[in-house]
């Protein structure tokens, strides 16, 4: 099992500094150089799951595997780091992902079953224990009718979340995790994780979200798969910031690299907001020519442009009805009810009985003549 770091990376706007910026990187980089010693220890009990051993960790917190006491049942507890707990924002957007990813319920999503704090205040979720790799780990290897297949999970996923107008915010190949899974085509299911930068619509308070205000001018993600409005801020992207996050992962997992490979957050900026991409056909032909038109249009600048992720869904199964030939579908339309066969004439009751009358009757006027004959030669 393995679990993807769960690093947050801000991206600041020009008006905060690039001074800023580059602090912002340095505690990331100290934060993954120095090994912390675990939050929780094994054995510990939280709300009756057995703790076991770590299994992801990073600058935002970590994950543990865990068994509950009695029923065995396998799960992921993931926990926020306590210099983390200080920022009331960043603990609203923790349990803000719980709330989430119940209220989408789609297959696509990750499983978590409940969440609490710890006495000195630190906040946990127990999710659904996942066996698999993340999606990073498959770049450049998956023949176009795998891409398709997955693409198409992760884009219904993200079809039903925003139809309850949640926005994930922070896609990328490490937040989607591919298991094994032989009841689908392929064998393989999607999993999308990590919602806690996600956007809530203000409905959803009444359900027990957290109002969690995003500053203008200011870019939540990771970087190298923002969209060019959501490094402008965050606080006013919808769903096509998704379709674009999505394009991109899309793109290095079909070249074996993102369309703008750069560290320096300005010029990602820059790469994002004007240049377009490299054409992807030029990396790798024989990808099919819906695919990269479908990519193309995913990664278009302005957001109204884009397809929506519905539309997005759509063509990815179009695809795959064009490409996927080993699974023929099932035809669920109702067939005419077929005729009965007529049934094979029987011969009549009459028509059985006459010819053994018959041969009755000869017997009998046979044996009468021998008789007579008898009865006159002895006269």
């Amino acid at each position: 099992p393995r679990y993807p770091r769960h690093e947050r990376t801000l991206a600041t706007d020009e008006q905060l500094g690039k001074a800023q910026h580059r602090l912002l990187n340095l505690q990331r980089r100290l934060l993954y150089s120095v090994e912390m010693p675990p939050l929780l220890t094994e054995g510990q009990i939280v709300r009756n799951h057995r703790i076991g051993r770590r299994i992801g960790h990073g600058g935002m917190g970590e994950v543990y595997e865990a068994a509950h006491v009695s029923l065995q049942r396998r799960v992921a507890i993931k926990v926020l780091h306590p210099d983390w707990c200080k920022n009331p924002d960043l603990v609203k957007r923790f349990f803000n992902e719980a709330l989430a990813t119940n209220l989408i319920r789609h297959p696509a999503m990750v499983e978590i079953h409940d969440h609490g704090k710890f006495p000195d205040g630190m906040p946990f979720l127990i999710m659904e224990f996942l066996e698999g790799q993340s999606l990073r780990r498959f770049r450049g290897t998956l023949s176009p009718l795998q891409v398709v297949r997955l693409a198409w999970q992760v884009a219904s996923g993200l079809r039903a979340a925003h139809a309850k107008k949640i926005v994930h915010r922070d896609l990328k190949p490490d937040n989607v995790m591919v298991m094994r899974d032989d009841t689908v085509p392929g064998g393989q299911r999607v999993k999308i994780l990590d919602f806690g930068l996600a956007k809530l619509a203000a409905e959803h308070q009444q359900e027990g979200a957290e109002a969690v205000k995003t500053r203008d001018g200011v870019a939540l993600g990771t970087p190298e798969y923002m969209a060019p409005e959501q490094w402008l801020g965050a606080s006013k992207v919808d769903g096509k910031a998704d379709v674009y996050s999505l394009g991109v992962v899309l793109y290095e997992t079909v070249a074996g690299g993102p369309p703008f490979p750069s560290s320096e957050g300005s010029r990602l900026r820059s790469l994002h907001l004007y240049t377009p991409p490299p054409p992807l056909g030029d990396k790798v032909p024989e990808t099919p020519k819906e695919l990269i038109k479908l990519i193309e249009d995913m990664l278009i600048k302005t957001a109204s442009e884009r397809p929506t992720m519905a539309m997005v869904e759509q063509r990815l199964e179009a695809m795959l009805r064009s490409l996927d030939r080993s699974d023929p579908p099932l035809n669920l339309e109702p067939q005419p009810a077929a005729k009965p066969e007529a049934p094979e004439p029987q011969p009549s009751q009459g028509g059985i009985w006459l010819p053994l009358l018959a041969s009755a009757a000869v017997g009998f006027f046979l044996v009468s003549l021998l008789l007579l004959f008898f009865l006159l030669h002895s006269h």
